[in-house]
């Protein structure tokens, strides 16, 4: 990889700018330094899936988790050239640039399509300060099942309930959830209807609204 003198510095420059600013808030200390945040950036990344990195407000890459790593040396939506982060696609450019020039608390979104018609590349960005940027991105074409909480201790629903209703939520018909417990369809339509009372909800759509706030990722 091609990286300048320049784009190192101003890179350096950048990180310097940054843990001087978690210096000044209380029991942050110890993050300093790029090889801590990128550690930081995975642990966030095992909490919420989300990948991370610091940029400058001139697109100059600071530091990011493993995931964001990855997604720049593959090159098929962003692309590290010169120690700076740039779309694969020029048209996206703008977008790029309105990503550079959030002010927090505003969130400034990108849409990237991935190669081959592999989904699309999400990038959300806020200001950290006045030289860098925060950015998350998450590929929409990751199918991963979500991870709810104990529904049964949240919803106070048995074991069976807790289990027909998370199948509900992922999509799955009476029909299915019947053939999946070896159980009468009637069967699992009586668990669905107490379930639904104990949720205080009436259909599926009320369902998907009330377990969405609950999602852990």
């Amino acid at each position: 990889m091609n990286i300048s003198k320049n784009g190192i510095a101003a890179a350096q420059n950048h990180v310097i700018d940054f843990e001087i600013g978690l210096g000044q808030i209380g029991g942050l200390e110890s993050l300093g330094g790029k090889e801590n945040l990128s550690s930081l950036f995975d642990a966030l990344t095992t909490l919420d899936r989300r990948k991370r990195m610091l940029v400058g407000r001139d697109g100059t890459y600071i530091v990011g988790c493993k995931g964001v790593t990855e997604v720049l040396e593959l090159g098929s939506c962003l692309r590290l050239t010169n120690g700076t982060v740039s779309v694969a696609q020029s048209k996206y450019d703008y977008g790029l640039k309105m990503l550079l020039s959030v002010r927090a608390p505003d969130v400034q979104t990108l849409t990237l399509p991935c190669e081959r018609g592999h989904g699309h590349l999400l990038m959300r960005a806020t200001s950290l300060n006045e030289t860098v940027v925060c950015m998350s991105l998450h590929h929409a074409s990751e199918v991963a099942e979500p991870e709810l909480p104990d529904l049964g201790e949240v919803f106070h629903l048995t074991k069976t309930e807790a289990l027909i209703v998370h199948d509900l939520f992922m999509g799955h018909t009476p029909q299915m959830i019947a053939d999946d417990h070896d159980n009468s369809v009637h069967t699992i339509r009586a668990h669905i209807r107490r379930c639904y009372d104990k949720l205080g909800i009436t259909c599926r759509e009320e369902l998907w609204s009330r377990l969405n706030a609950y999602r852990l990722y």
